[in-house]
């Protein structure tokens, strides 16, 4: 298990709280993942623990604030054990691994130090890897053989199989299959939706890795798609549970082709070299086999995984091909004889509905006959044989999983009085800053919701560009009321502000945002403000209260948008209203500061506004086969309509999951329009290839593979589907999309392009995009 460890800034689906906010500041009780290792040393006390940080406070960089972790080694290195320490000391986790930087730079002189200050500091058992990033790590230690006795694992992220990595094994990391010498790790691996694909090139790798690199470990990033869409990487996971509200989880594709290696072996086990046990099968695919030292139990594992949906996020494979076959495996004499299970999942086998009927599901016993064992391995098969024949299972939840809630129920009110102190508030996600529950200051028995982060971090991305900010709810809403209460510290009492917002993107880059400063000065603005209060965006109304805003009690703001008009109230007292914005912004509630300072909120409030949320009622005929399909205006607030829900199915069909059709493009040429047929998984005109992963968290072409990849999918704001062979040069006319998986909406824009205007959905009938005048309400 590998956890982060927090450093309080963008990383990349939003903030991890730092146990150290400053040089004077402990705090083992902050975020989940000290929980994560607990929970997961219960119920495997041999898993191994990983630790790395992706970001830094800034005050390890020094009084100077230099913004570089090893300006200081020992400083960054004394950082590092307090972690360690607290993970020993309140958790009882030894951790095994820890990491230098993630995919940022290593230092030769911090991991000589902190491998010095490790063993000084009782933890001499912690091996160091490097660099979490790419293979150049090799070549700088290549410079300086104490920095090549520092580190103990080269991790890799994101490896190809098909690149020279001898720089490594010149040093002794990674033997090309063979045992012997210091571990190379793919340490971060897939980033792929968890959907079958993701599945199935996950299930690859985990063999491929070991078959044609010699790595001997392959970890997913991440665990749990517990985050928003709208934030990065949406689901790209093991499997997802982004809804606490209803308890709904779903997406175990990636987790059952992980339990055909895990389920079977154990911590100790020796992975059989490339040659002995391991290897590439005649028509395509790999084989890897894991033995155990002591009692000779082993574990064969085979993957078969086609082209077409082999591909990972990162990096591009080559072109390669794949063919069933039987595949007889013949056992040495020292090997041991017993009945064997037989554990079989196919993750390119689709149903009509882009499904598939076997996963992880086990089959009769293997016979050995003459010291072998003949396996029929289809095409996107992931199969196990094993003479752990007890134990492994298929589990299932001890109760139904809830029905998925996609939108958080409002309104939403939080007073943060039910939690634990320093525990971050129900459903908040921070994506700049750390916001964590304390009680209020000067007062007694109130808790509060306060900014911790006192300066700009040392962050792996975005460190903050904006203002602290924490966000909540739906990517696709647009028509409500947020409302907080907020309190500035003394020294930020004139200079500093509150801010809310509604429609916004997860960095804030996008939204409508209103800011009250202490000085009484207040603006309302496109996008949140830049660090020091200024607007980022457009300014859209600012004005300066009588005056300045009360230091020693909470003052209440609150901002309605619907449609092209916000307005807002400070105390209850309007403070402006009929100002027209921006009607095509869609996004989540946030509430933040205009810079680092220890800002309170208290009494959230998120509510419905306007008459949009009633559920939408569709204007377009009953589905049928022949139907064009077209474009209209996106339903709002997360509301999904029957003629706007589609899936992206894994067999690369478009799937219009009320009436059980698909897309098809009849007539494969430009210009051509796209019509509603029954599915069928194996016809090349319902294959609407795309990035199944970055569709979901930015615009990508999606190509129909019957056009040999040549014909896009386009629309224009008249409400026109149809393919096109190039991009368009009119600018009411576009060939990318996104996937909004809540709503099961394929949109046309991701944030806001004004230029379109409003969001256009694909649909079961036409509508033309609505203009700024058709939205005033």
């Amino acid at each position: 298990l590998k956890v982060e460890i927090g450093g309080a800034s963008q990383s990349p689906d939003g903030t991890e709280p730092s146990h150290m906010h400053s040089a004077d500041d402990l705090d083992y009780h902050r975020g989940y993942e000290w929980w994560l290792l607990q929970e997961a040393k219960k119920r495997n006390p041999e898993i191994k623990t990983y630790g790395l940080p992706w970001a830094f406070p800034g005050w390890v960089g020094g009084p100077e604030q230099s913004g570089d972790p090893f300006k200081h080694p020992e400083l960054t290195s004394k950082y590092m054990v307090k972690w360690l320490e607290g993970a020993r000391s309140e958790y009882g986790v030894e951790i095994d691994y820890l990491g230098i930087w993630n995919e940022r730079a290593s230092d030769a002189t911090y991991a000589k130090t902190l491998r010095k200050v490790l063993d000084e500091s009782g933890f001499k058992n912690t091996t160091l890897v490097a660099k979490d990033g790419g293979s150049d790590i090799c070549d700088e230690m290549a410079k300086d053989p104490g920095y090549v006795d520092a580190i103990g694992v080269v991790g890799l992220h994101y490896p190809s199989d098909f690149d020279d990595y001898s720089n490594c094994r010149k040093l002794g990391y990674g033997l090309s299959g063979k045992r012997g010498g210091k571990p190379i790790w793919s340490s971060e691996e897939s980033s792929s939706h968890d959907d079958l694909n993701g599945a199935a090139c996950w299930a690859r790798i985990i063999m491929s890795h070991w078959v044609l690199q010699g790595m001997t470990a392959s970890i997913m990033w991440n665990l749990v798609g517990a985050y928003f869409h709208g934030t990065n990487w949406d689901a790209s996971s093991l499997l997802t549970a982004k809804e606490p509200w209803s308890g709904h989880y779903d997406h175990f594709g990636p987790v059952w082709a992980t339990a055909h290696t895990t389920q079977f072996t154990q911590v100790g086990w020796d992975l059989i070299e490339v040659g002995s046990g391991s290897g590439q099968l005649p028509a395509g695919g790999f084989y890897a086999t894991y033995a155990d030292p002591k009692t000779g139990d082993w574990t064969l594992t085979i993957s078969k995984i086609d082209r077409d949906h082999a591909s990972c996020t990162r990096p591009a494979l080559p072109d390669f091909h794949v063919q069933a076959e039987n595949v007889t495996f013949r056992l040495a004499s020292s090997v041991k004889r017993s009945t064997l299970a037989l554990w079989y999942s196919n993750f390119e086998d689709y149903r009509p509905d882009g499904q598939v009927p076997t996963l992880f599901q086990r089959l009769d016993d293997v016979e050995i006959q003459d010291d072998s064992i003949t396996l029929e391995v289809k095409v996107g098969a992931v199969i196990t044989v094993s003479t752990i024949v007890k134990g492994p299972t298929k589990g299932a939840p001890p109760t139904p999983i809830p029905e998925s809630q996609p939108s958080l129920p409002l309104p939403f009110f939080d007073d943060f009085e039910s939690y634990e102190i320093s525990k971050e508030g129900k459903y908040w996600s921070d994506q700049i800053g750390s916001f964590e529950v304390h009680y209020e200051s000067g007062a007694s028995g109130n808790k509060v919701m306060r900014q911790m982060v006192p300066e700009l971090p040392i962050g792996w991305g975005d460190g903050g560009s904006y203002g602290p900010v924490t966000l909540n709810g739906m990517r696709e809403w647009q028509d409500l009321t947020v409302t907080v209460q907020f309190k500035l510290p003394e020294a930020a009492a004139q200079t500093g502000g509150g801010c809310v917002a509604t429609r916004a993107s997860q960095m804030w880059a996008d939204g409508i945002t209103l800011c009250v400063f202490g000085n009484g000065r207040w603006f309302l603005a496109e996008g949140g403000p830049k660090l020091g209060g200024k607007p980022a965006g457009a300014l859209l109304t600012s004005g300066t209260l009588p005056k300045p805003l009360p230091s020693d009690k909470f003052s209440t703001i609150s901002l309605t948008t619907i449609g092209s008009i916000a307005w807002a109230k400070l105390d209850g007292q309007v403070l402006f209203s009929g100002v027209q914005i921006p009607d095509v912004d869609t996004g989540f509630a946030i509430v933040g500061a205009t810079d680092w300072f220890a800002i309170q909120l208290d009494n959230v409030r998120i509510e419905p506004a306007g008459p949009r949320w009633s559920p939408p009622v569709s204007p377009c005929p009953a589905a049928a086969v022949g139907m064009p399909l077209q474009l209209r205006p996106c339903a709002s607030n997360g509301l999904a309509v029957d003629d706007q829900v589609f899936e992206l199915l894994p067999d690369w069909g478009i799937f219009h999951k009320p009436s059980g059709l698909c897309a098809t493009a009849p007539n494969a040429s430009a210009g051509a329009g796209v019509v509603l047929a029954k599915c069928d998984p194996n016809d090349v005109k319902q294959q609407f290839v795309n990035d199944y992963t970055l569709i979901r968290d930015n615009l990508q072409p999606i190509s129909l593979r019957a056009g040999g990849g040549k014909l896009h999918l386009a629309g224009d704001l008249h409400g026109n589907l149809f393919l096109e062979s190039c991009a368009s040069s009119d600018s009411g006319t576009w060939h990318k999309w996104s996937y909004f998986p809540n709503t099961r909406q394929l949109r046309n824009q991701y944030t806001a392009i004004k230029a379109l205007g409003y969001p256009m959905c694909m649909a079961l009938c036409k509508e033309p995009s609505r203009t700024r005048e058709e939205l005033v309400i």
